[in-house]
């Protein structure tokens, strides 16, 4: 299957009523026939809380949990559609972001990589590294990394 990398920069992420998080220990899920992997990697020299996500289509945010200190690789099981990253707490601060924050489009069916967000408080970029997101998912998510990616993730 071909994997789909988006970057936008000026897109916002909004929730959906079938949305979760993928974690290392959950069995994997076949994907419905609207549904894709929304997947991105936070790299944050702080912790960070209740980061949101917008799902354009339906206008409603949802909330995707912590991101440690570090790397932290997110892969979300979404009905397809337009997503952002809109902001999240950080110590007893909110960062939000204006014009909807970071976008892109979660295609049905696939593993849909959307970028690396460098977070330096209050600073954000979004730059995509494939290699280092293919090593967090071959770690944390064997079974989604070699249906979607297969020759990067075999052992």
């Amino acid at each position: 299957m071909k994997i789909w990398i988006y970057l936008a920069l000026s897109m916002t992420l909004a929730g959906c009523s079938s949305k979760y998080r993928i974690f290392h220990d959950s069995p994997h899920s076949l994907l419905k026939l609207n549904e894709g992997y929304f997947s991105f990697v936070i790299d944050t020299l702080d912790a960070l809380r209740t980061i949101e996500i917008l799902n354009v289509e339906t206008d409603t945010s949802f909330y995707v949990g912590n991101a440690a200190k570090g790397y932290t690789q997110i892969t979300l099981k979404v009905p397809e559609g337009e997503y952002c990253f809109i902001g999240f707490d950080v110590y007893n601060l909110r960062v939000d972001y204006k014009d909807k924050g970071f976008c892109t489009y979660v295609e049905a069916g696939e593993l849909n990589y959307f970028t690396q967000f460098t977070v330096r408080n209050p600073v954000t970029t979004a730059r995509p590294n494939f290699s280092n997101f293919v090593k967090l998912l071959k770690s944390e998510r064997p079974d989604i990394c070699k249906e979607f990616i297969n020759k990067d993730c075999s052992a």
